[in-house]
C-alpha cells in the first residue's frame, strides 16, 4: 500500500475503537459495506474482494452480538477500520473516478485479508462446523 492509502487507513483503524464501543454503529458500519459491496458484486476483478467484505461484515455482526469471541480485537479493529474504508467517501482514491476509484479499497481490503487470513479461517469453520 502507498503512503496515502496507509495515512487514511490508520485514520479508519482509530475511527474504528470509537466505533466499537457503540454496537448501532458497529452494525451500521457492516450494513453499509455490504450494501456498497452489493453495487460491485460481479464486476471484474472485484470477485475476491466481496467475498472478504461478505466476511468481514458477518463476523463484525457476531462479535458484535457477542457469539463470536475467538479474535483478537486488535485484528476486529482492523477489519471494522477496513470496512469504514471501504465506505467512507473519503479515501485515498475516490471512488468516483472510473476504473481507478475502487483499486485503494480493494489493496486496503486484500491487505486486512492477508494480514488476518488465519483469524478468517477460523471464523468460517465456527461459522459453518466445517474444519478448512
Amino acid at each position: 500500500m502507498n503512503r496515502m492509502i496507509k495515512s487514511v487507513f490508520k485514520r479508519m483503524t482509530k475511527k474504528a475503537v470509537t466505533v466499537m464501543k457503540d454496537k448501532d454503529k458497529m452494525k451500521d458500519v457492516s450494513i453499509e459495506s455490504l450494501k456498497k459491496g452489493a453495487l460491485y458484486n460481479g464486476r471484474k476483478g472485484m470477485d475476491e474482494m466481496w467475498v472478504d467484505v461478505k466476511t468481514f461484515s458477518r463476523l463484525v455482526q457476531e462479535f458484535r452480538k457477542g457469539s463470536y469471541r475467538d479474535i483478537s480485537k486488535k485484528s476486529v479493529v482492523m477489519i471494522v477500520g477496513a470496512l469504514l474504508y471501504f465506505v467512507s467517501p473519503i479515501d485515498a482514491v475516490p471512488d468516483l473516478l472510473a476504473g481507478v476509484g475502487l483499486l485503494d479499497d480493494v489493496a486496503v481490503i486484500g491487505f486486512v485479508a492477508s494480514q488476518l487470513k488465519h483469524e478468517l479461517e477460523k471464523f468460517r469453520e465456527w461459522e459453518t462446523g466445517v474444519k478448512i
